[in-house]
């Protein structure tokens, strides 16, 4: 009786690594299984000045998102500029560029001067942060 076990423990760890192998043959390791990087790049300038606009005056944020390892553009990337109860939000476009829209009055800036934090996100790329992205001046 005392060889029943060991037989049992063989048989169940082998169908185990049979199960096991099975569902890695399943898994995709590919290139895309791995988030690639993702850069965002303001074409604009990284410097407002609020009292250089009137209220109604658009401020415009151009950003171009590029993907780091061949260096074409993402599109359809979700592109957030954010700070100073402001956020603007736009998607990109084929050519990998969105126009973030705000206004001077959309911004609470209680000190003399700040920054906004630019976010980037795209399926099948690392989401990026920059928290010094643009600089605010009143």
């Amino acid at each position: 009786m005392a060889i029943g076990i060991p037989v049992k423990i063989v048989v169940l760890t082998i169908v185990g690594m049979a199960g096991l192998a099975a569902m890695l043959t399943i898994i995709d390791n590919g290139e895309d299984a791995i988030p690639k990087p993702i850069h965002a790049d303001l074409k604009s300038t990284n410097l407002i000045v609020l009292s250089a606009f009137n209220d109604t005056d658009d401020i415009n944020m151009a950003v171009e998102v590029i993907d780091s390892t061949d260096g074409t553009s993402v599109k359809r990337a979700s592109v957030v500029l954010s700070g100073h109860g402001a956020a603007a939000v736009n998607m990109t476009n084929n050519d990998g560029y969105a126009i973030l829209r705000s206004k001077k009055t959309d911004f609470d800036l209680k000190t003399g001067e700040g920054y906004l934090r630019l976010d980037v996100k795209a399926y099948g790329f690392q989401d990026y942060a920059n928290e010094f992205a643009v600089k605010i001046v009143k």
